[in-house]
């Protein structure tokens, strides 16, 4: 994800403007969680969100936290990044993107591919599944862990 300054300015500009539409408060607790995932490309879970703004927003709760970025994914502001059975991660980058994840330390990095953008879905997959866009995981190890296998 792009993390220059035009870029993060871009995606706070469009988190208020779609907050105005679908009336949601812009708390400058929510203003802060959201700035933390749009300036950023390594898909914070809720804790560490609530580490990094703990020291500049006394007051914040986890709990806010945590319901914030519920809020959030449910009106499509951020998704969740599944990575492992270990707490969600999230991201703020809506663009069509996939991601590459370290087996050994988690890291997460967007990828954009476009062979794998162009996979034949059916809308009507087996089962009766409705298939309404996807998101590939690549699982290995990055160049970090590399090193020290």
């Amino acid at each position: 994800m792009d993390t220059s300054p035009t870029a993060i300015e871009k995606r706070l500009t469009t988190f208020r403007e779609r907050c105005a539409q679908l009336g949601l408060a812009l708390t400058p607790q929510r203003l802060a969680i959201y700035e933390v995932l749009a300036s950023t490309g390594e898909h914070p879970g809720a804790e560490d969100i609530y580490q990094r703004l703990k020291p500049s927003i006394p007051s914040l709760s986890r709990g806010t936290v945590y319901r914030t970025l519920t809020l959030f994914e449910s009106h499509h502001l951020v998704s969740r990044v599944h990575v492992s059975d270990e707490q969600a991660r999230f991201d703020a980058n809506l663009d069509d993107h996939h991601h590459l994840v370290c087996v050994r330390c988690q890291r997460v990095v967007d990828f954009q591919d476009a062979r794998l953008d162009r996979l034949p879905f059916d809308e009507a997959a087996p089962g009766g599944f409705h298939v309404l866009g996807h998101r590939v995981h690549l699982l290995g190890l990055c160049p970090q862990c590399q090193e020290q296998v």
